[in-house]
């Protein structure tokens, strides 16, 4: 695991915007760095060599 870290907020969204490769995984990034601010004061990240990703189910709901 490789921790990444931020002098900004504004920083790590930048960061994070280049990164990722679809709005899903932006979210999970955003969400851990904003949970990781709360808890320690520190803007960072903790990234696996798996990217993860929230699925969106708006889809998945119309079709049924």
């Amino acid at each position: 695991m490789k921790i990444k870290r931020f002098k900004s907020r504004l920083a790590a969204i930048d960061w994070i915007a280049n990164y990722v490769e679809d709005e899903g995984e932006f979210e999970v990034l955003r969400e851990q760095l904003n949970f990781n601010f709360i808890y320690s004061g520190k803007f960072y990240l903790k990234l696996d060599k798996e990217r993860r990703s929230v699925a969106f189910l708006d889809k998945f709901f119309k079709n049924k």
